[in-house]
């Protein structure tokens, strides 16, 4: 989304923010400017009447401010997060999702054109989440484009299908965290001058929080999913300690004193269900328990009736 700077100023004086901020703010967003390069000839510059500067510690906060007044909608949820919005509705019946969100698009749509927000109608996506099997739901209509439902889409960089069983491998979470231990191969590798408690804290810090993004959603994930992930930390751990390739695991753990990635990953997930039960945001707060037990027993067959890591 872009912002309309005169509106976002607009919105400041109508919260009454003392007049020396206001002229501050506005000498911050406005006059800036970008070029291309190309080939080492620059072309013209060109302004920028609209959007916050990119990586500016205040641009979240006028953000925040500048939609701050979304509308509220009914029978449907606002899920916001920086510039990513998801619009959640619930129903037993499947037929009856369609209504609430197309009323509630109506309404964004609204509001988007009057402060000048543009969407990226080329990355909304539509998805069903049901354990059945759906009939054919009508398309979602959005800015006078159709948006048909999706089996999977892509959120905030993790991978959600219709059924939320996240059976699916997690390639893009290996490949990516194998990205990173390659560049940091110069520091791990057994000629580093590092020690190997900074070398396990760069694991910690850089590849195992790749390994793990999001994990309280998909920890309900099958066991071949977590062996290899678990390949991977043990292929870090032979490379900080310059390990024989055949060295046995709990071998590995012992001597970085680390518990398997499996033990990390449901500790962390029960840490964060405990959490959700006294967090502010009643989006969070309504996800529900899931207790260390629950996650040790997700391996047997029909031990729930239904997918307890709820979007809703």
């Amino acid at each position: 989304m872009t912002v309309w700077i005169y509106g976002l100023l607009y919105k400041l004086i109508f919260l009454k923010l003392p007049t020396y901020l206001i002229f501050t703010l506005k000498a911050f967003l406005k006059g800036h400017s970008f070029t291309v390069c190309l080939n080492d000839v620059f072309f013209t510059h060109k302004s920028t009447p609209s959007g916050l500067p990119q990586g500016a510690v205040l641009s979240t906060t006028l953000f925040a401010i500048y939609i701050s007044d979304m509308p509220h909608l009914f029978n449907t949820q606002l899920a916001l997060y920086a510039d990513n919005i998801a619009l959640l509705a619930q129903s037993w019946r499947t037929y009856t999702i369609v209504q609430p969100l197309t009323h509630a698009m109506v309404l964004l749509h609204r509001y988007f054109t009057k402060w000048k927000l543009h969407v990226n109608i080329n990355k909304t996506e539509a998805i069903l989440f049901t354990k059945c099997r759906p009939a054919s739901q009508p398309p979602l209509q959005f800015q006078h484009t159709v948006i048909p439902w999706s089996l999977h889409i892509r959120y905030l960089g993790l991978e959600l299908d219709s059924k939320l069983l996240f059976t699916k491998p997690l390639n893009p979470v290996t490949h990516k965290a194998t990205g990173v231990l390659l560049k940091l191969l110069p520091l791990l590798a057994s000629d580093s001058t590092l020690s190997s408690y900074n070398k396990l804290t760069l694991y910690k810090l850089l590849i195992r929080l790749v390994l793990t993004y999001a994990a309280p959603v998909w920890s309900n994930t099958s066991s071949s999913n977590y062996r290899h992930l678990q390949l991977l930390q043990s292929k870090c751990l032979k490379v900080i300690g310059n390990y024989p390739r055949l060295t046995p695991i709990p071998h590995l753990h012992s001597a970085f004193n680390l518990e398997p990635i499996l033990e990390f990953i449901y500790h962390s997930t029960d840490k964060f269900f405990h959490n959700c039960s006294t967090h502010p945001n009643p989006l969070v707060h309504q996800i529900g328990t899931y207790t260390l037990p629950d996650l040790h027993k997700h391996y047997r067959k029909y031990i729930h009736k239904r997918t307890k890591h709820l979007l809703l």
